[in-house]
């Protein structure tokens, strides 16, 4: 039982969360069942639980409690639930942080009723009682701290860069080739993931492109985000914003990573009330342009091998990017086989909202792949392409326990691979 102090913060929480849009999605859904067959973890698992309409559940029976005069009168009747009921609370942890937030619910959903919104007012009463998830809180507080003391981390960087940039000269015959960092007023600054493999293949098509780039010194995920925690979240988003306005440049590229692309494009300006004052791109929509302006070449790749596209959810399906990698893989090969379904009703592969990062989940996130992997054996694809981190990692590990016998890729890397010099 939760103390009295806790559980009037919960309730406090509840009240501030619960605005007029979430009132809405609450009071409006039909119980269809619609969303019960779009949601993968549903479908495999036939968990009640992962419904989406249940999950909305959870939340409509504590606001019911305390919002509600009939629930106030008739909590039995109506379901009405205390917000430090054990049983609810450990079922809201388990549907808040399972949830991929992939939104395919959303898409089927006769209302468009947004379940992802909904859990974030899931996750704030979780956070309030003290029991978010703690492996992502972790991660928040470790990001945080690195934008704190940036300058501990900044030589051994910049040397793990300098090792690499004869691989970029030798790649695209170009001695002058390098991977700059902390240049000012260049056109573009890049915000890559953590590790070489985010780095190297984007830095050989900057530089073979010819762009005037620089190399963010932060990572572009946020795990504020997928903890709920938006003063987190936004904290580790100001790195990047506040770093892109010291150096001066036009425009902020995001690496292959939905949500941290979505994070910097479209709810910073939420949690902020301002814009931030520069183009945020996603990398996938500016090598695209790149491709289509001709400042890059591909080189028709002569492999039979068949390559399909998984659309990550946050890319695809929650930022509109169908087109940009379908041209680039064409463009290089012909043997290019489409899951189905896919874009806008595309499965999510079961690694979303930070699942991939959280080992409590690691056996739950992988046998929810399931339907991914099917759909990969089904065309018979010997390549995986995918513009997410967490989706390549994810189906890296369907790739293992379903033995699909596949070879994962960025489009950043497959690009690099078969570039023009």
């Amino acid at each position: 039982m939760l103390d009295s102090e806790k559980k009037e913060l919960m309730i406090q929480t509840l009240k501030n969360k619960v605005d007029k849009q979430i009132l809405y999605y609450l009071d409006i859904c039909a119980r269809c069942a619609i969303c019960r067959d779009a949601c993968h973890q549903y479908k495999i698992t036939k968990d009640p639980k992962y419904i989406p309409a249940y999950r909305a559940e959870l939340i409509r029976r504590l606001y019911k409690k305390y919002f509600s005069v009939l629930g106030r009168m008739f909590p039995n009747i109506y379901e009405a639930k205390e917000v430090d009921d054990e049983f609810l609370l450990s079922e809201l942890y388990q549907v808040a942080y399972a949830c991929t937030g992939c939104r395919r619910c959303m898409y089927y959903c006769p209302f468009s009723i947004d379940t992802l919104q909904i859990l974030s007012v899931a996750k704030a009463i979780l956070l309030s009682a003290g029991m978010g998830n703690q492996i992502l809180q972790e991660l928040s507080d470790a990001a945080i701290a690195k934008g704190e003391n940036i300058g501990i981390f900044k030589d051994i960087f910049v040397k793990m860069l300098k090792e690499s940039e004869p691989e970029i000269r030798e790649k695209i015959k170009d001695k002058n080739a390098e991977i700059p960092i902390d240049k000012k007023n260049a056109d573009v600054l890049y915000v890559a993931l953590s590790g070489m493999h985010s780095i190297l293949p984007a830095a050989i098509i900057f530089n073979k492109a010819k762009i005037n780039w620089t190399l963010s010194m932060f990572e572009a995920e946020n795990y504020g985000y997928f903890l709920g925690d938006s003063e987190k979240a936004k904290t580790i988003a100001d790195r990047i914003v506040k770093e892109a306005e010291r150096l001066n440049v036009k425009e902020v590229v995001i690496t292959e990573c939905g949500h941290a692309y979505r994070v910097i494009n479209f709810f910073y300006e939420a949690w902020t009330g301002q814009a931030p004052p520069f183009k945020v791109t996603a990398l996938i929509d500016a090598i695209s342009r790149y491709a289509k302006e001709g400042l890059i070449e591909v080189n028709k790749n002569s492999s039979s091998e068949i390559v399909t596209y998984h659309d990550p959810c946050q890319v695809g399906r929650n930022a509109g990017f169908f087109d940009e990698p379908r041209y680039l893989i064409n463009s290089i090969t012909d043997n290019f086989r489409e899951l189905t379904p896919n874009r806008t009703k595309s499965w999510c592969c079961g690694g979303g909202g930070g699942l991939v990062a959280i080992p409590e989940m690691d056996e739950f996130r992988i046998k929810t792949g399931e339907i991914k992997a099917n759909q990969i054996k089904e065309v018979q694809a010997g390549i995986v392409i995918s513009t997410c981190e967490n989706c390549r990692l994810q189906i890296n590990s369907l790739n293992e326990r379903y033995e699909l016998n596949i070879k994962v890729k960025s489009m950043m890397e497959f690009v690099a691979e078969n570039l023009k010099v």
